[in-house]
């Protein structure tokens, strides 16, 4: 079976950001790796089916993006 696959750098993502995501690498329904490096933040995705890709990379942004604002929140007040 063909495996569909999406890779997400972020720049300017601390640490934090990758520690407070990393729990859901464990639930997800499609398989994900998540490496930090610096302020580099990667994700691998992969889903059987365009479809779940496509909802996977949503959900991971929108999580990835919740995690940046409560850090912004949090930085300044």
């Amino acid at each position: 079976m063909v495996m569909n696959r999406a890779e997400i750098v972020i720049e300017g993502c601390s640490p934090d950001i990758a520690n407070s995501v990393q729990p859901e690498i464990e639930t997800s329904i499609s398989r994900a790796k998540l490496y930090q490096s610096g302020e580099k933040l990667r994700l691998e995705i992969e889903a059987e089916d365009v479809s779940d890709l496509r909802a996977a990379i949503n959900s991971w942004l929108r999580l990835i993006k919740m995690c940046v604002e409560v850090e912004e929140v949090l930085e300044n007040g």
